[in-house]
């Protein structure tokens, strides 16, 4: 399929050019009315319009920088959504490659986190991934652009939010297969952000949940229900529990592209990174653009 381009906007629009580039790309010295800019916004969104961000970033003079800012917890003894989080990065440095932009990356310490690095450089746009409100407000006053938050839970209009549901990809895996979900143990590597586990926890009372950030802790939970059914969130924690229990009573919701790694007869589904990274970028550009949503929790599923 062809891609849109400025004269396809221009010209269900019914003006020029110009006009197009001048409102899509933010000039401030031109006297443009807002109906004529909505009417540009919302065909350009129509035609699913893709600026060429490489040749934009020449004539704005902009940095063509992103940050991304993954935090880490020295007290995770199974830092398995780290691992998740360095391939989901892969995908979005792929991505913003093709739109002409690089990556900064930092790791981000939870007991003790440090910006000086990353807040030095000139940034179009940042993600914070898998980071609890206590710290994230210290980063934020860090940055003047746009910041999208993953694995996130914070009950702010300011930020846009791109969250996997994993109890939902669990309830997929369930119906896919036959599972009584009800009678079966979520296991969810623990994340950084409390809010974000007490909201899956909150919402899913009926369910049995548990975030496990040690080899102890799965051990203890397997003692306590070995003669059920496990929902496990990674393919480590597949491979883990596979240790202890038949492939008929595991299920596995993949998030590291690395299938493989699992037995043949194990249920598996799978959160798709390339798609998910695009889907991140996207809504950074919107951003980074002045479209912002109005909808400010994005959900992944998995396939």
């Amino acid at each position: 399929m062809r891609k849109a381009t400025l004269k396809d906007i221009a010209k269900e629009v019914g003006v020029s050019v110009a006009t197009v580039s001048y409102v899509l790309n933010g000039n401030p010295k031109q006297s443009i009315s807002d109906g004529t800019k909505d009417k540009i916004i919302q065909v350009a969104n129509k035609l699913n319009y893709v600026p060429n961000l490489a040749a934009r970033s020449l004539v704005m003079k902009k940095s063509g920088l992103i940050g991304v800012l993954i935090v880490k917890s020295k007290q995770n003894k199974l830092p398995i959504m780290t691992n998740h989080y360095y391939k989901l990065l892969e995908n979005i440095e792929e991505y913003l490659a093709d739109k002409g932009y690089h990556v900064l990356s930092s790791n981000i310490d939870l007991d003790e986190p440090n910006l000086d690095i990353i807040k030095q450089r000139d940034l179009e746009g940042v993600l914070v991934v898998d980071v609890d409100k206590s710290i994230f407000y210290n980063i934020s006053i860090k940055f003047t652009v746009p910041i999208i938050l993953i694995d996130t839970y914070l009950d702010d209009i300011l930020f846009h939010k791109v969250i996997v549901d994993y109890v939902e990809c669990a309830k997929k895996i369930a119906d896919l297969y036959k599972v009584n979900i009800n009678d079966s143990v979520i296991l969810i590597p623990k994340l950084n952000s409390k809010d974000l586990m007490n909201e899956l926890l909150e919402k899913n009372k009926d369910k049995i949940i548990y975030f496990v950030d040690s080899k102890e802790k799965v051990e203890d939970i397997l003692k306590k229900y070995k003669d059920r059914h496990f929902i496990v969130v990674s393919e480590e924690l597949g491979i883990l529990m596979n240790n202890y229990i038949d492939n008929k009573n595991l299920s596995v919701i993949c998030i590291n592209d690395q299938e493989y790694l699992l037995k043949e007869d194990i249920n598996k589904v799978s959160i798709n990174l390339n798609q998910m990274a695009k889907v991140i970028v996207n809504i950074l550009f919107k951003y980074i653009d002045g479209n912002f949503k109005n909808n400010k929790y994005t959900i992944i599923k998995a396939d």
